[in-house]
């Protein structure tokens, strides 16, 4: 592994257990086994070695999804169903980053890295809507709200994920419950969402 990417994924690893307030570069270092020097030299500092994170754990998303807005062999519905398997999976394969995420956007002590974040999620959201425009373009979809359905999909696995308690709350399950680690509510989530776009999105006549 070269230097460079251990350093972020350990960056990546102390940030979601710790936080950004809580995690200094030279932890990160003594990790890396490098020293402080080194991560300044590829990265410039703190942030900008979490905007680096940022940008190795989303970019990839946005490549998968613009592909899926080029591919001529599959549906509209059958790329949003596709969007729906990848956004859960990394939700719940990595609860701690996303929740990293929302907790950053929600405080106002860093503008510039939330203004970042922010343009990230966005990055990835933007082929999503492409796909539901063009549903609807070619009469596959009914006229819907593009940016409410997109909202409604993300939004509903973020907020089960983003709080234990209301989870088990809403679920009616017990303390020990650990809703991103349940296969079951997984499985349960992404069934509950397809069946949900489909008949959000789909004219009555398409199956």
């Amino acid at each position: 592994m070269d230097t460079k990417k251990k350093i972020l994924d350990c960056a990546f690893n102390i940030l979601c257990k710790k936080g950004y307030d809580h995690t200094s570069v030279r932890e990160i270092a003594g990790k890396a086994d490098v020293n402080v020097a080194m991560i300044n030299y590829y990265f410039g500092g703190k942030e900008k070695l979490f905007d680096a994170v940022l940008q190795n754990r989303l970019s990839g998303l946005h490549g998968i999804f613009t592909e899926m807005v080029k591919d001529q062999s599959h549906t509209a519905i059958e790329k949003i169903e596709s969007v729906i398997d990848l956004v859960i999976d990394r939700k719940f394969s990595n609860r701690e980053f996303h929740y990293l995420l929302h907790s950053e956007l929600a405080l106002k002590r860093r503008p510039e890295l939330k203004e970042k974040i922010s343009e990230y999620i966005m990055l990835n959201i933007s082929p999503v809507k492409k796909i539901i425009k063009e549903g609807i373009s070619s009469g596959e979809f009914r006229k819907v709200d593009i940016e409410l359905t997109v909202t409604t999909i993300i939004g509903t696995i973020h907020y089960l994920l983003v709080s234990d308690t209301i989870c088990q709350k809403i679920l009616g399950k017990p303390s020990s419950f650990a809703p991103f680690r349940n296969k079951e509510l997984k499985e349960r989530v992404n069934t509950h969402l397809k069946a949900l776009v489909r008949s959000h999105l789909l004219k009555q006549n398409v199956k």
